[in-house]
């Protein structure tokens, strides 16, 4: 593991794989808003349209977890590769004089 996480940081592939994975989460929030938008013009303009869709609140759920998934996988990714900078014993933080 500890190569693997030392290639991700040397050739900011890390970096990417965490742009990526956001980048996603993005991506299905806005398809599944235009999805429902659309649905929603066309069931106005035809009420009787049969539209052979899934519910609409499957189409939410999915989305939404796919969303939770892509952005936990990032935040995930991100805490193994930068760790949180450590306070040394004895050193005072917060800035006081």
């Amino acid at each position: 593991m500890r190569t693997i996480r030392e290639i991700l940081l040397t050739e900011y592939i890390g970096a990417i794989l965490v742009a990526v994975l956001v980048a996603d989460a993005f991506s299905a929030l806005i398809t599944t808003a235009v999805g429902q938008i659309s649905l929603h013009v066309q069931l106005r303009h035809n009420p009787m349209l049969d539209t052979h869709r899934l519910s609409s609140t499957y189409s939410l759920l999915d989305a939404l977890s796919k969303i939770a998934l892509y952005l936990i996988s990032a935040y995930l990714v991100a805490r193994w590769l930068y760790p949180a900078k450590r306070a040394l014993p004895g050193t005072q933080s917060g800035g006081e004089i």
